[in-house]
């Protein structure tokens, strides 16, 4: 039941302010450091990780920085016959802007289990919620594990839409040019109720952009689609490997507007830095490199319920414009809260 105490207490929470004008494509005022870790799965079987994280230095293996915790935790699957070191300068980044984020070296050989990988994303998510509450881990403390998130590039992208289909408490999904996986990713979107935004390249030549579109409107949530002009597959990752493409864009741009995309998104709808709405909901403006569709639920937060939260913030933004506005007419009135209302799940 929602109390007048709760509503007020919601709208003093989630007033909206106008978005900081600072640079997501660039570090964020957090170091990053990285620890390589053994995962334990709920089966007792384990697996070998590495996690970028914020830390006290950018030393390997430096203690976590407890000052802006705790963190939200992201899990990131890497591409087909991908080591996860071509995906360090990511990890870094988004640790600068205050999230955890791990790195499962699993299925990496010639015939990868698509299932079993996103089963893997789930239980480094697991793992590392519950090393949380324990005392003496290098985590105690420091990690939000009710606020995950799920990323991926290619094959790891599709995998991450399997993982927020079968998670329920994954809060917010960022793939980047997620292939089509067996069992489909495609099928799985369908069941993907939380905040998503798919990122692709408009020149990819590996996993084209057809492929990852075809995801787009079988998403149950508050969802976009992001496609990067003149982007490409490996235009994603820190280096180049065997057989890949290249688009009119340098990799150095493309990873630029890949971060900003992605830690604004994340920043929204994983940290809950409502500041942020326009950024990301607004139409692009010409010089962003982007073109954007979107399609606006009343899950306003995008955890994949329309619940006190979100009514909250609707209400605390009435008769203005931002976060709340379902209908995407630039204002947020009667009809977006009658959207609301009648998509309850609560």
């Amino acid at each position: 039941m929602i109390t007048t105490r709760t509503l007020a207490l919601f709208a003093l929470l989630c007033v909206a302010t106008p978005a900081l004008a600072d640079d997501l494509s660039a570090p964020g005022a957090l170091l990053a450091a990285r620890r390589d870790v053994t995962v334990v799965r709920g089966d007792g079987s384990s697996f070998t990780a590495s996690i970028h994280y914020p830390g006290t230095s950018t030393a390997v293996g430096a203690p976590l920085n407890p000052a802006a915790g705790p963190y939200p935790i992201i899990a990131f699957g890497h591409g087909f016959l991908s080591p996860v070191t071509i995906y360090q300068s990511t990890g870094a980044h988004l640790a600068t802007w205050g999230f955890v984020t791990i790195l499962p070296q699993t299925q990496g050989g010639l015939l990868p289990s698509h299932g079993a990988f996103a089963a893997d994303l789930v239980s480094s998510l697991n793992w590392l919620a519950g090393q949380a509450t324990v005392v003496g881990s290098p985590w105690f403390g420091g990690v939000d594990g009710s606020r995950r998130g799920v990323m991926g590039h290619s094959m790891g992208g599709g995998c991450s839409l399997l993982a927020a289909q079968s998670d329920p408490s994954i809060r917010c999904a960022v793939p980047w040019a997620a292939a089509n996986t067996n069992p489909s990713s495609i099928t799985a979107a369908l069941g993907v109720e939380c905040a998503t935004r798919l990122i692709v390249g408009s020149q990819d030549t590996i996993v084209t952009p057809s492929s990852t579109s075809a995801m787009y409107p079988n998403l149950a949530g508050s969802s976009q689609l992001v496609s990067i002009t003149g982007g490409s597959h490996c235009g994603f990752i820190d280096s180049s490997i065997a057989f890949c493409d290249s688009g009119s864009i340098t990799r150095e741009q493309q990873l630029a507007i890949v971060r900003r995309e992605s830690t604004e998104f994340l920043l929204l709808h994983l940290k809950g830095d409502f500041t942020r709405w326009s950024e990301c909901w607004d139409a692009p403006a010409a010089g962003d490199g982007i073109t954007q569709s979107s399609t606006r639920t009343a899950d306003i937060d995008g955890d994949g319920r329309t619940d006190g939260v979100d009514l909250g913030i609707l209400l605390s933004n009435f008769g203005g414009s931002g976060a709340g506005d379902i209908d995407g007419d630039g204002s947020i009135g009667g009809p977006d809260l009658g959207a609301l209302l009648a998509a309850w799940t609560g």
